[in-house]
């Protein structure tokens, strides 16, 4: 092979390599950019799909299961210490813990559950168990993205009575950028 060709061939699979999945791509692009002021990682892109980005086929490390729990259907402030209960169709159980941005996450090695998977959260006194079984994966914003809406079931939450909690307890987040 002349060097005109290797170099042909290493461009033809460099662009084909690059775009193995155009719709993930495009799916992960109209997520917009970072908050400015939180740093990658646990904290980042709450009620966001983190399946998009953390699959098999995304470019970070692999998760199972995860999501972001807020407070109401319509608050955007997230609870921490929620304890989000995993029972999956070969009836095993996981138990997952919100971190101070509401998000909680679970690993292929803690947890490869079969779907169905089912879903409870309690914290605060109070307990919520999702009225109908996980089927398609375990990113619950692929249904509970944003507002409640005609394409959204809403937002995961703990309670739909606002006046719940005179103030839910707000802990400090690490990683934030100051």
């Amino acid at each position: 092979m002349i060097p005109s060709q290797k170099a042909f061939g290493l461009v033809v699979f460099l662009t084909v390599a690059a775009c193995a999945d155009p719709v993930l791509e495009a799916q992960i692009a109209a997520l917009g950019e970072e908050s400015p002021h939180v740093l990658p990682g646990p904290l980042h892109r709450p009620g966001q799909p983190c399946l998009l980005c953390h699959s098999a086929a995304g470019p970070a490390s692999r998760f199972t299961v995860a999501g972001t729990v807020f407070l109401t259907p319509t608050a955007e402030q997230p609870v921490a210490g929620v304890e989000v209960q995993l029972f999956d169709a070969s009836r095993r159980w996981f138990l997952a813990y919100t971190n101070c941005a509401g998000n909680f996450f679970v690993t292929p090695q803690e947890y490869e559950p079969r779907l169905p998977l089912w879903v409870s959260l309690s914290g605060q006194g109070l307990r919520i168990d999702m009225e109908s079984p996980m089927h398609k994966d375990g990113d619950c914003a692929t249904c509970h993205r944003g507002k409640k809406s005609p394409t959204s079931a809403g937002h995961v939450y703990l309670t739909a009575d606002p006046l719940q909690f005179e103030a839910a307890p707000t802990h400090a987040c690490g990683g934030v950028r100051k």
